[in-house]
């Protein structure tokens, strides 16, 4: 080692205070980059299994596969895992679901039960063709209960219809048709598991049959098979050419059929004539390909590639100019150390090699503990997100911790590049002073003699202190600088992602408002009024404070007569504004006798006057563009009045008895425009039917509970659906609360990162300043006048870093808004709660550090002090 790194590594040794805060933000800086990197990492890898379990592990399907064609699939050097399977077909079976009375058999190789999303919740896997394995759907829709053990006989065949056309899962059941099932043999089977519901790729939520899973060896298989191909990691990135191969087709055709470009008709004729050449049909996994292909900017992913490089970018920005603060202090401290070692013959490059000499070892400490930082955070972060997850009850939504090595590899090189950046300039820096400059500790002052004078407020004000602190921060301008850039960037990127957690609240908090009922049943009845009464019951149970049943009816008209106003501010055709339908109708509520009585006393209303005519709610929040700006207003739609009558098509009438904007129970989120009528109206224009859905809204004290009951009560139904708000509100305040720790976990290390530049900048220029300050105490400055123009520093300091962080926190703030929520119509917030924060935490930080700064200073010798300045 030569003398100037012997001379680099006790400086360090000797400074310890310093070397620890550098690398306290070098440890920071790579611990933020790996947990960024690593979480990023850990999100797609949860991405990919989620894909899997849910869909299978595989890139392409390729259908009706003749079984000499399969061979070519296994010699193929691009596909790394095979997986067969073969549709069995179709046996009768008693279930409680009358629109799916089969069971659909398919026989699956080993290598299929492994890859084709077989999730086994009880049991295991088929080891024979005399074992079979079902879906839980079948007890919880089928209403079928067979347990793992018992036996089962199935009679299968192939399921045509009355002209003897085969019938797929694509196919939904008719009860009314004539289809059925030829040629079938029967197989019993020993159910040896039960798995989760397949993808809707094998079973559509439309299917005739519900799944049933028997094992097949590769070399029993008999006739046209199912391929499903995982690609090689190389072939996966040209996995279009792969398989425009094996179906044989033009691969520039095949990646037109599978663009979202819009061709013309030419082009698009000759792709459809290319693709009918095509030897199977094909199913592609894109979704997963994109994640496993894992380029940063895929769409697969979400836009998180697009968030990744921002977020190094801003971790790498503000760690360059506080890690750079740190050298520069170091170069100040040693300038007459260069100095006269450039007297005595050391080079420029001699000197710059010694800046990045110190840089390496700093970096060699810092950046493995802080890849360990990173990746314990990253550990921490994964359990902490799965807990808001709730992923024990929500499997399918937990996150798998990923460090890959590319992450770290990248951690690692970002935070090299970071310590070099920061220690280029300084380098330079270093180097160019000359020995006379350097000696005499002159470099940085530079300034002319106008730039000196304070204004007279400051003088009038704050007396000799003042101009005295004012002309010090003119003086080392330079070296405030970075501090008060760290503040800027701590203070803008506080209150911008602060807004961006308010404006998350705000939205939940709006879901929450908007509804007022918390538990929402919609049902099918077919016209079945023992189905409807039986929806109906479900207002007997417990827990309801309140509670509407809607009922829809289309009542149709020659016209309907629009609102000049509305018209114009939405500015559009009349006859566009029931688009797809064959005549113009008005839609007609009914609210349940119990709701509608409230209703009507809420309105004022008497039930005998208004029982057989119509409550108009026709005020709607009308949206607009203009200018690429999103305008609303609050109208009347209809061009109707009281005591108007109105007539249908098949010659109902009815009369307007009221127009209100006041919504009934229920309604409160719903922007439609309606008639309300009563439940006896309704019954009579449906003429002694029961309407074919209707939807019912709860108010309970107790949503949990009794959405319990509902499914205890609708056990034996099937076309119903349930929605329990407070648990989507529950689930997007977990959600909000996990952002929230991850934006302000990486608000902090920001911060901290900041502040070790701002500690490592103002106790060092306070230590460089003791000189300055024994002088002007052996001049006469009393203590006061002394703390005096300390405080104003701080007060200098504080009020320009605020002055330009709270204008750029505001503008960032904003452009979230205009991106993310001005559309919905909400005003803009201005964040005044983090405006006050950062302002107090600002001052707070620069007065505590000052103070701790100045605790030391007045403890040193006036006498002694100009003495060593002076040998």
């Amino acid at each position: 080692m030569n003398l100037l790194n012997k001379l680099t590594t006790k400086n360090l040794l000797l400074n310890k205070k310093r070397t620890i805060v550098t690398i306290i933000g070098i440890i920071l800086s790579v611990a933020l980059l790996t947990a960024v990197s690593s979480m990023y990492s850990s999100g797609m890898k949860s991405l990919i299994n989620f894909e899997i379990r849910q869909v299978g592990n595989y890139h392409v399907a390729y259908y009706d596969v003749p079984l000499n064609d399969v061979d070519t699939f296994r010699n193929n050097r691009s596909i790394d895992v095979l997986s067969v399977t073969r549709d069995l077909g179709y046996a009768h079976l008693e279930t409680g679901n009358e629109y799916k009375p089969y069971a659909y058999v398919k026989e699956y190789t080993k290598g299929a039960l492994d890859n084709i999303s077989v999730n086994l919740v009880e049991g295991r896997q088929p080891e024979n063709d005399s074992e079979i394995i079902i879906p839980t759907h079948l007890k919880g829709n089928g209403r079928k209960e067979v347990k793992v053990g018992e036996y089962i006989t199935l009679e299968i065949g192939t399921r045509v219809d009355d002209m003897g056309n085969i019938l797929t899962q694509y196919e939904s059941y008719d009860p009314g048709s004539s289809e059925e099932i030829i040629n079938p043999i029967a197989k019993t089977y020993k159910v040896v598991g039960i798995m989760e519901r397949p993808p809707r790729s094998i079973e559509p939520y439309s299917a005739p049959g519900y799944t049933f899973i028997t094992f097949v060896k590769d070399d029993a298989l008999t006739g046209n098979v199912d391929v499903f191909v995982k690609y090689t990691k190389k072939a996966t990135k040209t996995w279009m050419q792969a398989t425009a191969n094996l179906l044989g087709v033009d691969e520039e055709m095949f990646k037109l059929y599978n663009s979202n470009k819009r061709l013309d008709d030419n082009l698009f004729d000759k792709v459809i004539k290319e693709m009918e050449k095509a030897k199977y049909h094909v199913d592609a996994n894109a979704y997963l390909i994109g994640l496993e292909t894992n380029t940063l900017f895929t769409e697969s992913n979400g836009g998180l590639g697009y968030v990744l490089c921002i977020v190094l970018g801003i971790i790498v920005f503000t760690s360059v100019f506080c890690i750079k603060n740190s050298f520069d202090i170091s170069i100040t401290e040693k300038i007459k150390q260069y100095g006269m070692l450039r007297s005595i013959g050391a080079t420029k490059k001699q000197i710059r090699k010694n800046v990045f000499f110190e840089s390496t070892i700093l970096g060699l400490i810092g950046i493995p503990i802080g890849v360990l930082c990173g990746c314990f955070a990253s550990f921490v972060l994964v359990h902490v997100s799965n807990y808001f997850l709730n992923a024990d009850y929500y499997d399918e939504l937990r996150l798998v911790l990923s460090i890959s090595p590319i992450a770290i590899i990248s951690s690692v090189l970002l935070g090299v590049i970071t310590i070099y950046l920061s220690a280029f300039r300084s380098a330079r820096r270093a180097a160019k002073v000359s020995p006379i400059e350097s000696i005499r500790n002159s470099a940085d002052i530079k300034i002319k003699s106008k730039k000196l004078k304070a204004p007279k407020l400051i003088q009038k004000i704050f007396g000799i202190g003042g101009e005295i602190s004012y002309k010090n921060l003119k003086r080392n301008k330079k070296k405030y600088r970075t501090t008060v850039i760290s503040i800027v960037v701590s203070v803008s990127v506080f209150i911008a992602l602060t807004s961006f957690m308010n404006m998350a609240i705000r939205a939940v908090e709006s879901e929450v408002k908007l509804s007022d009922y918390n538990i929402y049943l919609s049902g099918n009845t077919y016209d079945s009024i023992d189905r409807y009464n039986k929806y109906i019951s479900t207002t007997k149970l417990d827990n309801i404070d309140d509670y509407t049943i809607l009922r829809m009816f289309e009542f149709e008209v020659d016209e309907v007569r629009y609102n000049k106003d509305y018209i114009n501010w939405i500015d559009i055709d009349p006859a566009l504004l029931t688009p797809g339908i064959e005549a113009p109708h008005i839609i007609i509520y009914s609210i349940g006798d119990y709701q509608y009585q409230k209703y009507i006393k809420s309105l004022g209303l008497n039930y005998d006057d208004i029982k057989d005519k119509a409550i108009v709610m026709d005020y709607t929040k009308a949206a607009r563009a203009n200018n690429n700006k999103t305008e609303y207003k609050t109208l009347r739609a209809y061009d109707y009045s009281i005591g108007e009558s109105l007539t249908s098509k098949d010659n109902k009438s009815l009369e307007i008895g009221y127009i209100t904007d006041k919504k009934p129970f229920g309604l409160k989120n719903n922007n439609d425009v309606y008639f309300i009528i009563s439940d006896g109206k309704l019954d009579e224009f449906l003429e002694g039917k029961v309407a074919i859905g209707l939807d019912i809204y709860f108010k309970s004290s107790n949503p949990d509970k009794l959405q319990e009951g509902i499914f205890e009560l609708l056990n034996s139904e099937t076309h119903y659906f349930t929605n329990n708000l407070e648990e989507n509100v529950r689930m997007s305040k977990r959600l909000i609360t996990l952002v929230g720790i991850f934006l302000y976990g990486f608000i902090i290390v920001i911060s901290l990162i900041g502040i070790t530049s701002i500690f490592n900048t103002i106790t060092t220029n306070m230590e460089l300043r003791k000189p300055e300050f024994a002088m002007l105490k052996a001049v006469g400055m009393t203590s006061k006048e002394f703390n005096r123009m300390i405080r104003l520093e701080t007060l200098f300091m504080g009020f320009k870093s605020i002055l330009f962080g709270l204008p750029i926190g505001i503008a960032l703030s904003y452009l979230i808004y205009y991106f993310l929520e001005k559309d919905s119509g909400n005003p803009y917030v201005l964040p005044i709660i983090p405006i006050i924060v950062s302002v107090i935490v600002v001052f707070l930080l620069i007065s505590l550090i000052m103070k701790y700064s100045m605790s030391k200073i007045n403890k040193q010798n006036t006498i002694e002090t100009i003495r060593n300045e002076n040998i």
